[in-house]
């Protein structure tokens, strides 16, 4: 593809020694580079991409795209300098693939928790109507059968147009994604066109190391709906919004004031409702009525959360006029998402769980669930993760060991902290009078291996934070390690 076609609509302060060169392809990571590549010089937190133009250069890289002039330049290289390097990428990445979102069906998902699980929801119902669907997410993407390992929730819009245009060459019709609020706030989904958007929960501490403030984090989440699907070219838009979260006017009132079509589903006033529901081991019993109509359904997917993510596929499926029938066996026929409500059993005589749960509401919405399946005893695993917001450690503290029998507060991708300064925050929020509760084991494994040491038949052993994950953070230093692989372990080791 032509240089010009490319850059066309790209807004840019000036050109140095720029001609029309073929373009191979587009890359922000030097390694990537390949000969007649565009290079875009990211400003990240950690890394500036400026730093690596020679690398880019010398790996045959023939456009810098830059947000200031570099000294010297090969007589054979184009500069192209602009404001912003990461707007400017948005911009040339949707144009060198063609616009893959406008030649798909677009659902993004946001929210503070259940986008994993609701992504996948959906793209299973899509499926099972006979579409061909791509899902962009946190456990992995996924062009039709096929999957990718995942390296962040949203990606960067050059890899998100990248693989939507896989989607489209490998003959998908449906793409499904989570969007996180990085995603957001970077504007990763810029040039992307959503067909739906899906509003889950929201947390008032979720990621305010980034954010700063809840207010921030909340208009962040706005915009998704407020700005991307509202300038979306699609015909028919919708939101769907989940009406029981405390925040759920704010994003009601945001598609009336954008007059984007909306359907909400709960417990309480919702177009999709749940009138009843049953919580036992083999699943989770619902019935949902919609237009004066009940309906019985029944997922295999557990939990309180999971109620919440069935109820938003149903409202998705009817916003897309799918049959009743073709929602109930769709439902029925998904088992489970990796490292959600996860199940782990080696014959033993008591229930092992694993959960992402990593935030006080849905650490919160876990035990409910598990003790409405009534164990005798709920033995909990748990840890905050280093360098992100501290403010939830002691909420998690005080839930931790209000609503489980035992708890086990260890270790969790602690990163650059040192793991007790991050256990001794989460103690904070430990009433005094049940700190005979816990006990304080930094090695995950080995709490793990105490945890599941000390469960008796009937007992329920929750393991929360990590879910699907297959490695610890310590330090600079990345080491395998899985919850449910621990467990295993653990249960085979003791002979349970």
């Amino acid at each position: 593809m032509k240089l010009k076609d490319i850059i066309k609509n790209l807004e840019y302060k000036r050109i140095y020694n720029l001609n029309n060169p073929e373009v191979n392809g587009i890359a922000y990571d030097s390694r990537k580079v390949k000969e007649n590549f565009i290079f875009v010089a990211l400003k990240g937190t950690s890394f500036d991409g400026h730093h690596f133009i020679n690398d880019a250069i010398s790996r045959g890289a023939k456009v810098i795209l830059v947000n200031k002039k570099s000294a010297v330049l090969p007589s054979d290289v184009g500069e192209i300098v602009v404001e912003n390097t990461r707007d400017a990428l948005h911009v040339i990445a949707a144009e060198f693939y063609g616009h893959p979102s406008k030649k798909l069906k677009v659902v993004g998902i946001t929210g503070t928790n259940g986008k994993t699980t609701t992504s996948f929801i959906i793209k299973h119902i899509l499926e099972t109507y006979g579409n061909k669907c791509g899902l962009i997410g946190t456990i992995s993407y996924q062009i039709g059968e096929r999957a990718i390992s995942s390296t962040n929730t949203t990606p960067e819009s050059l890899d998100i147009q990248k693989l939507f245009s896989d989607m489209v060459e490998e003959g998908c019709n449906w793409a499904v994604m989570e969007v996180s609020s990085h995603g957001i706030a970077q504007g990763r989904i810029s040039k992307l066109h959503f067909d739906t958007g899906i509003f889950t929960n929201i947390a008032s501490h979720e990621h305010l190391d980034y954010h700063k403030s809840f207010k921030n984090y909340l208009e962040t989440k706005l915009k998704f709906f407020s700005h991307y699907l509202k300038e979306s070219e699609k015909k028919r838009k919708v939101g769907i919004i989940n009406i029981d979260d405390h925040y759920a006017g704010h994003f009601i009132k945001c598609l009336k004031n954008n007059r984007i079509e909306y359907i909400t589903y709960g417990r309480k006033n919702a177009d999709v409702r749940v009138v009843e529901y049953l919580m036992k081991k083999d699943g989770n019993y619902l019935v949902v009525e919609t237009k004066g109509t009940k309906v019985n359904f029944y997922t295999q997917l557990q939990g309180l959360g999971n109620i919440y993510n069935v109820l938003a596929g149903i409202s998705f499926g009817i916003s897309e006029n799918i049959p009743v029938e073709i929602l109930k066996n769709s439902l029925a026929s998904i088992s489970s998402v990796s490292g959600r409500f996860e199940s782990v059993n080696e014959g033993q005589n008591f229930d092992v769980i694993v959960d992402y749960a990593h935030t006080h509401h849905a650490l919160s919405n876990l035990l409910q669930s598990i003790k409405e399946l009534h164990p005798r005893r709920i033995i909990l695993v748990f840890g905050c993760g280093g360098d992100r917001d501290r403010t939830k450690r002691p909420l998690m503290g005080n839930i931790a060991v209000k609503m489980a029998d035992i708890v086990f507060i260890t270790s969790d991708n602690p990163r650059s902290e040192d793991p007790w300064d991050i256990i001794k925050d989460i103690e904070k929020g430990v009433p005094f009078y049940l700190r005979n509760k816990y006990v304080a084991i930094v090695d995950r494994r080995e709490a793990i291996k105490e945890a599941i040491s000390i469960a008796r038949e009937g007992d329920c052993v929750v393991i929360a934070g990590k879910g699907h994950e297959t490695f610890q953070i310590l330090k600079n230093t990345v080491v395998p390690f899985d919850d449910r692989e621990e467990a295993r372990k653990a249960i085979r080791e003791i002979g349970k």
